[in-house]
């Protein structure tokens, strides 16, 4: 078979070179979707056979990129101690602390200005990196400025 490229090179330097099929080729349709989604007519044994510049290769690096997110730890933890071993981002509430509670969270471009008390979080989806920023009964206040 025949083969082209996906990203309409012929040596398949763009960023999508997995193969198609070419309109001049023979119509077999199971040969047609391993190239389309393998890169290749063989099907990998192994998910270390699988090609780099295929769909395959694609959601692999996908699956690995989501895992190690998950891996780092995210979210919250309302609870009497500090957590041990996550990452920067990671919010912790002291459930011992004599603070007043936490106020709702935000994820927008602009500050809140309804239905915020003291301690509701804005995160400035706008600002690259993100900012958090604490409302103190006045003023949104920067954590960690």
């Amino acid at each position: 078979m025949a083969a082209k490229n996906i990203d309409g090179t012929n040596d398949g330097s763009g960023i999508y070179n997995t193969k198609i099929p070419g309109y001049e080729d023979a119509a077999d349709i199971q040969d047609a979707l391993r190239l389309y989604h393998y890169g290749s007519s063989t099907i990998p044994e192994t998910t270390e056979q699988i090609a780099e510049d295929s769909i395959a290769g694609y959601l692999k690096v996908v699956e690995s990129d989501i895992q190690t997110l998950f891996d780092l730890g995210y979210g919250a933890a309302y609870q009497p101690e500090a957590p041990t071993g996550v990452t920067n981002g990671y919010i912790w509430v002291d459930s011992n602390s004599s603070a007043l509670p936490l106020g709702s969270s935000f994820f927008q471009e602009e500050a809140p200005i309804s239905e915020i008390t003291v301690g509701t979080l804005w995160v400035d989806s706008d600002s690259s990196p993100l900012k958090l920023y604490v409302y103190d009964g006045s003023i949104w206040r920067e954590i960690g400025a």
